[in-house]
């Protein structure tokens, strides 16, 4: 028998990503089986472990890790291409909303479900590519006079997790007046 090609070992590797992808969406982590995921591809269980040794370990961690480097340069382009505070993070919850729902949940489940180890890694990545981008944002925000000197580390977790929260689908319209809702709660507040 042949060896498969190079090539066609990637297009498997990536298939299974969407699959699992899609499923963890759809069911969550506890969900979802290697056997679900081989069903939706097309494959045989054992294909699956060959391109995937630890299991849906491996896959939910290079799926977190894809995502968060994905959002990373997401959020370096609304940064790069929005002046004030408030036009960077509209940008960015925009962005978000834009993008794939799948990405909040699948960190979260990494951070919940994986082992520690993982875990570590994830938030890790998450803090240093997410996290501390939108907390520069803040913190230039304030250092123009845009904002009043705050806690920007709260406030940097807060929009991370509304943003994450109300982007990951469901009941709540996922669009450009939501993004620009969320970043004039952050720095107009509910006060008249």
């Amino acid at each position: 028998m042949p060896r498969p090609r190079k090539e066609d070992a990637r297009d498997t590797r990536e298939l299974v990503l969407a699959a699992a992808s899609a499923l963890l969406h759809e069911y969550g982590y506890l969900g979802v089986s290697m056997d679900a995921v081989a069903e939706r591809v097309g494959v045989r269980k054992a294909s699956l472990y060959h391109h995937f040794p630890g299991g849906k370990e491996q896959v939910v961690l290079e799926l977190a890790e894809r995502a968060i480097g994905r959002d990373a340069a997401g959020f370096a382009r609304a940064i790069r291409d929005h002046m004030t505070a408030r036009a960077r993070l509209t940008a960015i919850a925009t962005y978000v909303f834009s993008g794939p729902v799948q990405t909040g949940r699948v960190v979260r489940d990494a951070l919940r479900f994986l082992p520690q180890e993982h875990q570590t890694h994830v938030f890790d990545l998450f803090s240093r590519l997410n996290y501390l981008q939108i907390r520069q944002v803040i913190e230039d925000g304030v250092a123009s006079g845009e904002l009043r000197p705050h806690d920007s580390e709260r406030s940097a977790w807060a929009f991370l997790d509304l943003v994450s929260e109300m982007g990951s689908g469901g009941e709540t319209p996922r669009d450009a007046s939501l993004a620009t809702w969320i970043a004039a709660l952050l720095i107009d507040g509910l006060g008249a």
